[in-house]
């Protein structure tokens, strides 16, 4: 029983099976947009890193720690409000393109927008109506208090759900590319010009909200100038019930992608958040730091799976689980072999960077930097299982396995919190990507083997009735 969107009709198995894409040309697609977001993210993440160092040791981790406070605030809001919009614009749209039916694309495409802009608003009114609370549980200084309202508009630029969806599945991901740099070298420019005359954490989440707003702003007008390049204006509309009537099983399967990829940035978003609640904004910079530090290592290959996620679901569209499991399994071994590699030269360096980059006083948190670090990198090892299960409609299952990874990081990280301190975030969030990953793997498999049971069982019925047609017409042309 599938968890979303229906199969695309008329795309069984047998179908699928008789129309297999070829592999090598899906590859090379791949590898051109892999090498375009490894790019990016390496190195502007890298700057990105070097903005948050230059703020630590020009302004304080404290300064540092009231700005990444916000930012995970405004986050948290968006993230739990949110739909995954994107996924159901590929998800959907790939069997669209698949049939050449544009006029239901851009009924699609008005859809998901249409749920964009209330979630907009719902995020940023309750982001705003929570203030209150917050500045007295962050300890935020005045001019930050009075800014953070305005803050909350940045929502709208980090949540582009809709447009970033419409550009990967038109092989525009060199716009995304292009975003993230522009962000990351708008904001080290907004730091440093406040350094240099002197400003103080106020410019700093000025800095950090325009690089927002700009950078965002970009892959709209790009999804926007696309689509009008190919004449697919979208049709928005408020009478979603007679949209979804369209796409049977999208209200599912925006619900459950919805809620099983907010799980771990809410968790992460969220911890930024109960550490700088109970430990103080200083403890919340040397978290979100070593978060950001990891999550750097592991980005460029994680960000790796939304690019798989358009291919799987044009397989899964046809039918040809083979090529997917073929996909999955050259996968984890190239991925798993370059890993070995990488992790030992890594936790051998990393005491050493770790002083370079931010000084003495992070190196005493090296085993959280270690555990944050392992739990990426096993990330990193199962980037395909993710699109793999959504292409395959098993939102619920993923959103499942995401609520159980979760309940053991609360099981473990809160109660040591307080007795252990920082590190006791570091075991938790190396118990959710153990946890999540073993069950990726194990029902993932059992899936993958049912799918593909199902798609020969299709494809032999399918050639047993296509050879009994040919001996009727043999045997007795005239009924033909």
């Amino acid at each position: 029983m599938s968890d979303g969107a229906p199969a695309a009709p008329g795309a069984g198995a047998a179908k699928g099976q008789g129309a297999r894409v070829d592999l090598r040309e899906l590859y090379r697609r791949f590898l051109k947009n892999a090498g375009m977001i490894i790019g990016s993210r390496v190195v502007f993440g890298l700057l990105n890193l070097g903005t948050n160092v230059l703020v630590a040791r020009a302004f304080g981790l404290g300064d540092l720690g009231v700005v990444l406070l916000l930012q995970s605030y405004a986050r948290l809001f968006s993230e739990i409000v949110k739909f995954q919009s994107w996924q159901a614009v590929l998800r959907f749209g790939a069997i669209l393109e698949e049939q050449g039916d544009w006029n239901q694309f851009r009924k699609l495409v008005g859809f998901t927008l249409s749920i964009d802009v209330v979630s907009f608003v719902i995020a940023i009114a309750g982001a705003i109506v929570f203030i209150p609370w917050a500045r007295v549980w962050f300890e935020w200084p005045p001019g930050v208090v009075d800014f953070a309202p305005f803050y909350m508009l940045s929502i709208i630029f980090i949540t582009h759900a809709t447009p970033n969806g419409v550009l990967r599945l038109f092989d525009r991901v060199d716009m995304l590319a292009l975003q993230y740099a522009s962000n990351s070298v708008l904001r080290f420019l907004g730091v440093l010009l406040a350094w240099l005359l002197g400003g103080e954490v106020l410019h700093i989440v000025l800095a950090w909200f325009g690089a927002s707003v700009l950078s965002g702003a970009l892959v709209y007008v790009a999804s926007f100038v696309e689509m009008r390049r190919r004449a697919l204006k979208p049709r928005l509309t408020l009478r979603w019930s007679r949209a979804a009537a369209a796409f049977p099983g999208v209200w599912r399967y925006l619900w459950m992608s919805n809620l099983a990829s907010a799980a771990p940035l809410v968790v992460n978003y969220g911890t930024v958040l109960v550490v700088g609640a109970q430990l103080g904004a200083a403890s919340a910079a040397i978290f979100d730091i070593a978060r950001q530090f990891s999550t750097a290592l592991a980005r460029p290959t994680r960000l790796l799976g939304p690019l798989l996620f358009p291919e799987f679901s044009r397989l899964a569209a046809r039918g040809d689980w083979v090529s997917i499991r073929r996909i999955m399994k050259k996968q984890l071994v190239m991925t798993g072999a370059a890993l070995v590699v990488f992790a030992t030269i890594l936790f051998s360096v990393l005491p050493y960077a770790i002083e370079v980059l931010f000084g003495p006083e992070l190196v005493a948190e090296i085993w959280l930097f270690n555990l944050l670090i392992a739990g990426s990198l096993l990330r990193v090892l199962g980037f395909a299982l993710e699109p793999a299960f959504l292409s395959a409609n098993k939102a619920g299952t993923l959103l499942v396995l995401q609520l159980i990874a979760t309940a053991v990081f609360v099981a473990i990280a809160l109660p040591l919190l307080g007795p252990m301190g920082l590190i006791a975030i570091g075991f938790g969030m190396l118990g959710f990507q153990v946890v999540y990953f073993v069950l990726f793997m194990v029902i993932g498999r059992r899936l993958l083997k049912k799918r593909i049971r199902r798609s020969r069982a299709a494809e032999a019925a399918a050639e047993r009735e296509a050879a009994a047609r040919a001996e009727i017409a043999e045997e007795r042309p005239d009924l033909i």
